[in-house]
């Protein structure tokens, strides 16, 4: 797993370099997929970069991508450890030109994350984990381990086009708010310690928590559906995540804080 940590990094990396040449290009070769969701030929060059590398360093281990047909359970679930791609999370920010989209690459063994990778072009910045090694951040700089912060003043990051409301009212607590788009960047600040909560209410996929999940718990965080259960990889005919919560801190009293809601999931 150590071994696929560096040569991920630079892929995603790599990826980030693909999407950048065509930001800001006059055609971003905006399309809209069956499920009305936006993609751009930035996505899908972020998504051949990935598939092309992770195949020939690792032939043997089968790619789970949005940007892909997804096999049926039957083919799938058998499957002991697997890649899991978000080529690009925030496709809505990139055409806003926000600059908060992110490339996702996380790897899932026996069901659960046990790596991820998420590069920040805009900001050339990679967060990135694996099972009880630590969290960690690199810039031009250098890189930092970097944990969730003390309780203190509670600070929710936000979504740049989602209305508040939508969220806060399950929320019995006063915070504080950070606005940012793409799921993964969001889960990346709790776990950097500049916010506390993120809740996600609305349709996402098992790639959108796959790498965020093992740098939020390396971190000291933890990732639960809305009804604080765990979320599940390659269990279901669908991949269609719950609404999930990203929470830092434990010493949070999230289970008071936080009210379960239920929403009717997809199968």
């Amino acid at each position: 797993m150590q071994d696929f940590l560096a040569p991920c990094i630079e892929l995603a990396e790599q990826a980030g370099l693909a999407i950048m040449a065509i930001y800001r290009q006059n055609d971003i070769g905006e399309q809209v997929k069956q499920d009305h969701t936006p993609v751009t030929k930035a996505d899908i060059a972020a998504n051949d970069v990935l598939m092309a590398g992770l195949e020939k360093m690792a032939p043997d281990i089968p790619i789970m991508s949005e940007e892909t047909p997804i096999p049926s359970l039957e083919k799938r679930q058998h499957w002991q450890r697997y890649w899991l791609l978000d080529p690009m999370d925030g496709t809505g920010e990139f055409i806003l030109e926000s600059g908060d989209f992110a490339v996702n690459i996380a790897l899932i063994e026996n069901n659960r994350p046990v790596l991820g990778v998420i590069h920040w072009p805009a900001k050339n910045t990679t967060y990135f984990a694996t099972y009880q090694q630590g969290a960690y951040k690199k810039t031009p700089q250098g890189v930092e381990r970097i944990s969730v912060a003390q309780p203190a003043n509670l600070t929710l990051a936000v979504s740049r086009r989602q209305k508040l409301e939508a969220v806060s009212q399950y929320l019995n607590a006063t915070f504080d708010t950070v606005p940012l788009g793409s799921c993964s960047l969001k889960a990346c600040i709790i776990a950097e310690g500049k916010a506390d909560c993120f809740m996600r209410i609305g349709p996402t996929g098992e790639w959108d928590t796959g790498a965020s999940q093992v740098i939020v718990e390396e971190a000291g965080g933890c990732i639960t559906d809305a009804e604080f259960n765990p979320l599940t990889y390659n269990q279901r005919e669908s991949t269609e995540n719950p609404d999930f919560i990203v929470m830092g801190h434990p010493d949070w009293e999230w289970q008071k804080m936080i009210s379960p809601h239920q929403r009717s999931h997809h199968n």
